[in-house]
């Protein structure tokens, strides 16, 4: 019985292979491989007899495709194929039949290399006139962007990872990435100014240092070195008028150091990795600035501690920094002063608000001590954006006693389509502010320098003259842009009522992009009040050369 199911299963299995191998034809091309020492002959491709092809040599093998025909005979002598016909006709293609363009133009109209230049408006841009190329001005194929001085990594891009026998404390901290980079700015100058009876010419030079040690992506050392320009004197100088003599204020010590770092990182070994913390510090003496500069500009020696990324109800982000400060306050009671003090910044439906706490401490001078509170919305209204700031100050019974001052600012940005005298876009603004006769900053002037007499903005002052008692003003002006924002041109109008005292005044700011790492600056003002203390007119001109 089994003998006859294997029959009739083999007779079966050959009936089926017999009705399906004309329709497998084109899958049976190669024939089994043979057996261990069994040779056969090559397989060869079967073909439709009704669909025979000749092709132009024999082909021994039989499984090798035609060759092609040659379509070229010689690199001089090109054959082209002849040219092929659509079905639906060349009417919806008018351009098939524009001649390509050579391709030293193809390249030099699109190929971008135009764009690499090194400065100006539309300079290397392609020229109407074909012989006009030795005039356009174009980077060589060999330009390296001058770079600052860099160890241990390169100062853009990215590198492989290195494996760094530094790290941060406990088992698996991170590890360190270190990158030195140093760098500066060097700057002369020359002023003529008047105030009063009172002139100020001469010639000067300031020098910055800045050293920069990176260890990770968010800790670094950072010094800098003023050595020509003690404190905030701004450089050394050579005085015209009299007294006349050199002036120099020149030092070693170093102006700004300190460390920078996120908490989560430094202790990385004993936290969770995928923790989120986002608290930063910084210790040392760094520069400090609140409230658009109006209540703090300052250089403290010591302790900031911020934490960010704190969410509650529908704000997008609140920060909240501590600060404290040992020394070295800029208060106009004590220039040694000590401060404590917090700031918080929240976003909250695209607008920005600000608002501080702040307490001087000045045991040189009793019955001095200040507090200050501020606060300061800042909202953008697409290309209108506008700032309003309410700072108090308390206390200070032996000195001026308490005081405000209210400012608000705005600002427009207007594009220029059609770029009058290369003027692309330009900033308006209009800022108003009215200060009680005890206001006084918690800390401030401490960047002021040689060309501070030309702060026209009367949200400092009007110009370096000291301001006392009860002031009110106003400012209108407008930032122009031209040649892709490598210069800028700002004339301003302000008017200063301190002390009942009318003051108008005009200024001017020119900057000029003179070169990759050089910039020209002029700062020209011109006053007119009633009272002769408050005249002032002058112009101050600097170059400065980053490296």
């Amino acid at each position: 019985m089994t003998k006859l199911r294997r029959a009739m299963a083999s007779a079966w299995c050959a009936l089926v292979f017999a009705c399906v191998s004309p329709l497998s034809a084109d899958e049976g091309i190669f024939a089994p491989p043979p057996l261990p020492g069994q040779t056969d002959p090559p397989p060869q491709l079967p073909v439709d007899k009704h669909q025979l092809v000749k092709f132009g040599r024999p082909n021994p093998t039989g499984v090798l495709p035609p060759p092609l025909e040659t379509l070229q005979k010689s690199f001089d002598e090109p054959v082209l194929l002849p040219p092929t016909k659509s079905d639906f006709g060349d009417q919806n293609r008018p351009w098939k039949d524009e001649p390509l363009p050579p391709l030293d133009e193809e390249l030099w109209q699109h190929g971008g290399s135009y764009i690499y230049t090194a400065e100006g408006d539309r300079l290397g841009w392609p020229d109407d006139d074909a012989h006009a190329q030795d005039s356009l001005l174009r980077l060589p194929e060999d330009y390296v962007d001058p770079e600052p001085l860099t160890l241990f990594a390169q100062f853009e891009g990215e590198e492989p990872i290195k494996n760094s026998i530094f790290h941060w404390f406990g088992p698996g901290a991170y590890d360190w990435e270190p990158r030195f980079v140093g760098y500066g700015a060097y700057q002369a100058s020359a002023i003529a100014y008047k105030q009063g009876n009172t002139r100020s010419d001469g010639l000067g030079h300031q020098l910055l240092l800045e050293l920069d040690l990176r260890l990770t992506g968010t800790e670094r050392f950072h010094v800098q070195f003023r050595p020509l320009g003690e404190g905030n004197t701004g450089g050394s100088y050579y005085r015209f008028s009299d007294p006349a003599g050199y002036i120099d204020n020149s030092t070693g010590v170093p102006q700004r150091f300190w460390f920078e770092g996120e908490l989560h990182s430094i202790f990385s070994g004993f936290l969770d990795p995928f923790a989120v913390r986002d608290v930063h510090m910084v210790a040392g003496k760094f520069p400090f600035q609140l409230h658009n500069q109006l209540l703090m500009n300052d250089e403290i020696l010591g302790l900031a501690v911020n934490k960010n990324t704190i969410f509650l109800g529908n704000t997008s982000n609140i920060n909240v920094q501590g600060i404290y400060a040992a020394s070295d306050v800029d208060n106009v009671a004590d220039a040694n002063s000590a401060m404590y003090g917090t700031n918080i910044s929240i976003d909250y439906k695209r607008v920005f608000y600000e608002a501080s706490y702040l307490y001087v401490n000045t045991p040189d001078a009793p019955g001095r001590d200040q507090h200050f509170a501020a606060i300061s919305r800042t909202q953008f209204h697409g290309k209108f954006n506008y700032a309003g700031r309410a700072l108090f100050k308390f206390g200070d019974e032996a000195g001026t006693g308490s005081g405000e001052l209210f400012v608000l600012e705005t600002n427009y940005t207007h594009h220029m389509p059609a770029h009058p005298l290369g003027i692309e876009f330009g900033v308006a603004y209009c800022n108003l502010f009215y200060s009680s006769a005890g206001w006084n900053s918690a800390a401030g002037g401490n960047f002021n320098r040689l060309r501070s007499a030309f702060d026209v903005n009367p949200l400092v002052a009007i110009s370096s003259g000291t301001q006392l008692g009860e002031t009110y003003g106003a400012s209108l002006g407008m930032q122009f842009f031209r040649h892709h924002e490598d210069e800028s041109i700002a004339p301003e109008i302000a008017f200063q009522s301190p002390n009942g005292d009318l003051v108008y005044g005009l200024g001017l700011r020119y900057q000029r992009k003179t070169g990759k790492r050089t910039f020209l600056e002029v700062l020209g003002l011109w006053n007119i009040s009633d009272n002769e203390a408050l005249r002032r007119d002058g112009v101050f001109v600097s170059e400065t050369i980053l490296f």
